[in-house]
């Protein structure tokens, strides 16, 4: 049976605007991929479980330096996606973004997202919109810290695992202060309030505990490595 040609058009135009339609479902999946977004008890759940999250606040450093949550490092949202490249290590691990008001967090997050992350949360109950438990010294990422503990001789690089491992091998200068022993022989290792101080341990666990007993202790100049020696590859001798 023949067709005209005015039906051979019109499904020509039908089978064009079929598979448009098609192409356009799938670049709208595409772009549908985004962060998740949490409330503040939930953003408080992923922050605490120190393993398994990094926690970055997006806000400029004097806003970081008043206040932030315990384990979280600091990439102002103007550097973040210069330093999206120096995250590779945790891709496919847990990301929570927090900032003021959680718009400039979720844009970060989004920037994540579209360079492949996983596991990217947006805490929607931002700094200024929920009274989070906040403390003051800083944290830092293992390679980050690395470099700081190969600096300044004045500095005091605090190792808080067991005697055991640190016999084995540490970093160079560290001084070994189990955690249970670290209330009692901190204080005789540290000369001033504002000497600048360096911990790591195995998880960052331990060493979150003893920067927020230095801090209550009036010390000013703080560093935690977030990263320990079971998560990121020092350098040990």
């Amino acid at each position: 049976m023949k067709l005209n040609k005015k039906f051979k058009v019109l499904s020509l135009g039908m089978l064009l605007v079929v598979t448009l339609s098609s192409a356009i479902g799938c670049s709208s999946k595409e772009s549908e991929k985004t962060y998740n977004k949490i409330d503040s008890a939930k953003t408080v759940e992923l922050a605490n479980e120190t393993k398994e999250t990094l926690v970055i606040d997006v806000r400029g450093a004097d806003a970081y330096e008043k206040g932030h949550l315990a384990n979280a490092i600091n990439i102002p949202f103007e550097d973040f996606e210069g330093k999206i490249s120096e995250l590779e290590g945790y891709k496919d691990q847990t990301i929570v973004l927090i900032c003021n008001t959680g718009n400039k967090s979720g844009k970060a997050g989004q920037m994540l997202v579209d360079k492949g992350f996983t596991k990217v949360y947006n805490a929607e109950d931002g700094m200024e919109e929920y009274d989070y438990d906040t403390v003051k010294y800083n944290n830092v990422t293992g390679s980050e810290f690395e470099k700081l503990a190969t600096g300044d001789k004045d500095t005091v690089i605090l190792d808080l695992r067991d005697a055991k491992d640190f016999e084995k091998s540490s970093l160079e200068n560290a001084v070994n202060i189990p955690i249970d022993e670290f209330e009692a022989k901190a204080k005789k290792e540290l000369k001033n309030k504002d000497q600048e101080i360096l911990l790591y341990c195995n998880t960052g666990t331990r060493t979150s505990e003893a920067s927020q007993i230095l801090e209550k202790d009036g010390y000013t100049n703080i560093i935690n490595s977030i990263d320990g020696v079971k998560e990121y590859e020092f350098k040990l001798k």
